[in-house]
């Protein structure tokens, strides 16, 4: 088994990533921001939803290693918590881990991607437009995209960094190879992940 962590600024393609390799690989994805905005619409305040949605993420991630599937845990990882909590899961659990962090640099980018995706209630609106709950005040968001970025917390080793800049076509047989180099007993065929 696995536990792929994924990481990267919002808007960098995290759950693009971790819904290809739940696809390709048969693994069961654990987004944060589904279960933040459920936390959010059962009237948690946005701190305490953050602090819940990551202990919900954590135990749904240890629930379905225990059954026997892979499990891909797609957040941020801005705090070194988070690493080390995906690192102790994995290993609990005897499961390779793998850490995919998606990056972006170009702030327009990443801002256009905001505002064009579909968005849950705990996603940022725009760069300088926070999650509605924050209010509808205009923020000095690339301020707050460079500290994130600078924050980002990764393991010791063995780990992906995906410029997404680049077509989803030139990225996703990186994420293949790379997967499938936790894992001996898989080879990958045009996307699709065998058992030999």
């Amino acid at each position: 088994m696995f536990l792929l962590q994924m990481s990267g600024l919002p808007g960098a393609g995290k759950s693009t990533v971790a819904a290809y390799v739940a696809a390709t690989f048969g693994a069961i994805s654990v987004d944060y921001d589904v279960i933040k905005t459920a936390v959010l619409d059962a009237g948690f305040d946005v701190p305490a939803s953050s602090k819940a949605a990551y202990e919900v993420m954590y135990g749904q991630a240890g629930h379905i290693l225990a059954q026997g599937h892979d499990v891909v845990m797609d957040s941020p990882c801005f705090y070194p918590r988070i690493l080390t909590r995906g690192l102790e899961i994995a290993q609990q659990h005897n499961a390779t881990y793998r850490y995919i962090e998606c990056q972006v640099n170009d702030l327009q980018l990443l801002d256009d991607r905001l505002t064009q995706r579909p968005r849950l209630r705990s996603h940022r609106r725009s760069i300088n437009q926070p999650p509605p709950d924050l209010g509808d005040e205009l923020v000095d968001g690339e301020t707050s995209f460079r500290d994130w970025a600078d924050r980002v917390q990764r393991p010791p080793a063995d780990y992906l960094q995906l410029d997404m800049q680049r077509p989803l076509t030139d990225v996703l047989p990186e994420v293949d190879a790379y997967i499938a180099a936790g894992r001996a007993d898989l080879t990958v065929t045009r996307g699709a992940a065998t058992t030999p």
